[in-house]
């Protein structure tokens, strides 16, 4: 038997949101023993916020020792960040993807207007787990 529409979608952010946490416990872990940053700022526990450049950056303020790195250094930062950070920051962005679209059917299984969606997004709390989507 099929799942409705609305299961399969809600099984996939799950699904995601799981995959997303566990880069950011990897990361976090690879901090840890690779580059002795056993407390990371803000924006280090939330890697796949950073791109590239950020996340060096972010590493470098963290250290303890503030010598620059090596190009090699350099180079296997960035590549740990294309291995591990970048399809995590993929799956985040078809997670966003899927959470427009359950947002939108459950619009329509309430029969919401598109007026009445808009006063919803304009009174909002400043918080919201998803931004406010762009006209289509």
């Amino acid at each position: 038997m099929r799942k409705p529409c609305c299961q399969t979608l809600v099984d996939e952010l799950i699904n995601s949101s799981h995959k997303q946490q566990t880069v950011g416990q990897e990361m976090l872990d690879w901090l840890r023993v690779q580059h002795g940053i056993s407390d990371p700022n803000n924006k280090l526990k939330d890697p796949i916020s950073l791109d590239s450049d950020a996340f060096v950056t972010e590493i470098q303020k963290a250290r303890s020792n503030k010598n620059s790195p090596t190009a090699a250094g350099l180079r296997s930062l960035r590549e740990e960040y294309s291995r591990t950070i970048e399809p995590a920051r993929f799956l985040a962005a078809e997670a966003l993807q899927l959470e427009y679209r359950l947002h939108d059917l459950v619009n329509a299984a309430y029969g919401l207007t598109p007026e009445e969606v808009g006063l919803m997004w304009d009174t909002a709390p400043p918080r919201m787990p998803i931004p406010r989507p762009n006209p289509s």
